[in-house]
């Protein structure tokens, strides 16, 4: 089974994210789009909101814990105010056969 970890981070760290979790041992994918977010970083460049990245990675469940704690940890997201990440249990892959 699988588990998504996502989240809004500052704009800039998803090639980071990438880079450092697309060859990881129990990485499925990870993937970065951009938007718009209010009121989570400091700087707004339009207007009330500002730009943000939109992360997604899908991991295999029993690795899920320890790749959530590093990317908190990579993120520095308990010393900078750099984004939020959730993890959303369980992804299930399913066939359908006639």
């Amino acid at each position: 089974m699988f588990v998504e970890i996502g989240g809004l981070i500052k704009k800039g760290l998803g090639q980071q994210v990438i880079k450092r979790f697309s060859k990881k041992k129990g990485v499925i994918t990870v993937g970065v789009a951009k938007g718009r977010a209010k009121d989570l970083f400091d700087i707004n460049e339009f207007g009330d909101a500002g730009e943000t990245e939109i992360l997604t990675i899908i991991v295999v469940e029993k690795s899920s814990d320890n790749l959530f704690d590093e990317l908190y940890k990579f993120l520095q997201l308990d010393k900078k105010k750099q984004g939020v990440i959730y993890k959303y249990f369980t992804i299930h892959k399913v066939s359908f056969s006639k």
